[in-house]
């Protein structure tokens, strides 16, 4: 393997590893925004540990199942 190809890796974990970070902002972003009254199954802590500690499925589950 090549120092271009190590390269390459490093940049490509780095680009994925920020689009996990920005994705999981982005729906705690939308959870802080969503009145209790729309959340459903838990509550507003429950689903942010749920976004942060379960990725890959934390955010999509908060998205599909944990809104009104």
């Amino acid at each position: 393997m090549t120092e271009a190809d190590l390269f390459t890796a490093l940049i490509s974990v780095l680009a994925i590893g920020a689009l996990i970070v920005w994705f999981d902002l982005r729906c705690l972003a939308d959870l802080r925004q969503t009145s209790d009254a729309r959340l459903r199954y838990l509550t507003r802590d429950a689903w942010a540990l749920v976004i942060i500690f379960a990725f890959p499925f934390g955010p999509f589950l908060y998205l599909a199942c944990g809104k009104q």
